[in-house]
């Protein structure tokens, strides 16, 4: 019995396998069984990604006030506290003994010592008195008149709150703060002698251990991030792709980020604040009476380009037919000139444009015509011939070449974003190495454009970066003085073709 039962659960188990296995296969194996889910599997990621920050938010919370209802309750920091407020006083009444001046550093020294090896998670501690008075600063930062009512710090969020005379703990939210010269936040802990309200404990917390536990995001590609929004939609950490920072200058907008607060929690496609669709998912947390929204975010894009590199055979089929079966939109004649002066670029070349010239090259016919440029900052033009890396030869490596380029010289990885793609030739032959060698190095299909046309033999390439203006124009054997004309709104999205394809593969399913 006891064999027959085991041979059961052994058999049942691996059946079980046996299936598991099976769907992986069937949904590895073709993209119609996994395109429905792959947005829900990029939101199932961003939820796992938010949810972690979250928590770590709550915890970084949760462990500081309790160590600032520490400090509140620590004898020694009462009664420091207590010995400043009555040298305070002392000074007020007369002048104070070197002896007790001396005896004061010395114990204010020692606070400092005390500060640091206990509550050194806090940026300052200050103790305050009941009329405002900055009675002393483990920080010694500059205060005008030495107090947070009458100062100039009396608009702030802090002195506002001290003005109210709060008898119970209370937390500021992060702003600006002109002693420090940078965001902070702060508790606010009354303390009370004999049940005679003496002051308070200010524990100010700067923003940097937020930022820290939010910033880090390798799980969620080039293009994901995570961060904190406040009530007002201003970013509360740094943004991934911004040089400057953003703590307390970038406001999102309103209409996304208010939606999200009214919600709650939950997943929007948005356009983010660098103008790229986003999926994003995100959560309210609540603490002390402030709420702060968690965003975890990644380009659509990216998640239609990691869908294609997964089922890349199955996609470049795709891709091919449907450049083969579209067609190009009438021509914009006449064919525009340029007033600059052009760099000309030869077979088996690339230049690049940086002083605002302008590129140009030629007789494209078996070779391709391709444009790498970030609009308005510089741009690379080559004349790629069959001998390349693209059509499976070795002679040269253009495109190789001026990823090299772009990527060592020319942008900071958080621009790469900005950088276009445009090939140009009147065959096929090319592209699909060319996206593959683009993806391969990082960048994304919406960063690709082609400009196809079958019906003609040769090809001209004309690009001002300065503009974004490319022209494009097109000959035949039979007229060859008569060019038909195209411009860069003409050339095809090969991330706009891909998701095109995705969206009616799913409606069939």
């Amino acid at each position: 019995m006891e064999r027959d039962s085991f041979n059961f659960f052994d058999r049942t188990g691996r059946y079980f396998s046996c299936a598991l296995i099976l769907f992986f296969l069937l949904c590895t194996a073709s993209p119609v069984y996994a395109v429905k889910g792959v947005y829900d599997w990029a939101f199932v990621k961003l939820d796992y990604m938010r949810q972690e920050k979250v928590d770590k938010l709550k915890t970084l919370c949760s462990r500081t006030h309790e160590l600032a209802l520490r400090v509140s309750e620590d004898p020694l920091v009462r009664a420091s506290f207590d010995i400043n407020l009555q040298f305070l006083y002392a000074g007020r009444r007369g002048t104070i003994p070197d002896e007790l001046d001396k005896r004061v550093s010395e114990l204010r020294k020692s606070f400092d010592s005390y500060y640091i090896e206990n509550y050194f998670t806090f940026y300052n501690i200050m103790f305050i008195g009941t009329d405002g008075d900055i009675i002393y600063s483990t920080r010694k930062e500059p205060y005008p008149d030495n107090n947070l009512l009458t100062g100039d710090t009396k608009d702030s969020a802090l002195s506002l709150c001290l003005k109210n005379k709060p008898q119970k703990e209370m937390f500021v939210d992060f702003q600006y703060w002109k002693p420090s010269n940078e965001p902070a936040a702060f508790f606010i802990e009354p303390l009370h002698k004999d049940g005679v309200h003496t002051g308070w404990i200010i524990l100010q917390c700067a923003v940097n251990k937020f930022n820290t536990i939010l910033a880090l995001t390798e799980d969620l590609g080039q293009t994901g991030e995570t961060f904190l929004v406040n009530r007002k939609g201003y970013m509360l950490t740094e943004s991934n792709f911004k040089g400057s920072s953003t703590i307390l200058k970038k406001r999102l907008d309103d209409r996304n980020i208010q939606a999200k607060f009214t919600e709650g929690h939950g997943h929007r496609t948005v356009t983010d604040y660098r103008g790229c669709v986003a999926f994003s998912s995100f959560e309210v947390v609540s603490f002390m009476g402030t709420t702060w929204l968690v965003v975890a975010k990644v380009d659509r894009d990216e998640i239609i380009t990691q869908h294609y590199t997964r089922y890349r055979r199955y996609y470049a089929e795709k891709l091919l037919s449907y450049l083969k079966d579209s067609n190009l939109p009438p021509p914009s004649n006449p064919v525009p000139s340029f007033q600059k002066p052009a760099i000309r670029i030869d077979m088996d070349e690339f230049l690049k444009a940086g002083k605002g010239e302008r590129l140009h090259t030629f007789g494209i016919s078996t070779c391709t015509g391709l444009l790498a440029a970030y609009p308005g900052k510089f741009a690379y033009m080559a004349h790629i011939s069959p001998m390349d890396r693209l059509y499976g030869k070795d002679e040269t490596n253009l495109l190789g070449q001026m990823i090299k380029k772009i990527k060592s010289f020319d942008t900071y990885r958080s621009e790469r974003r900005h950088v276009i793609f445009v090939l140009a030739a009147p065959h096929l032959e090319s592209l699909l190495a060319a996206v593959d060698k683009l993806v391969e190095e990082g960048f994304l299909l919406a960063q690709i454009r082609v400009m196809y046309n079958s019906k003609a033999d040769k090809a001209a390439m004309s690009y001002d970066y300065v503009s974004n203006e490319l022209t494009v124009s097109w000959s035949t054997k039979n007229n060859p003085a008569e060019k038909t004309g195209y411009l860069m709104q003409d050339t095809r999205n090969v991330g706009e073709i891909i998701r095109s394809i995705m969206q009616s593969e799913e409606k069939s399913l």
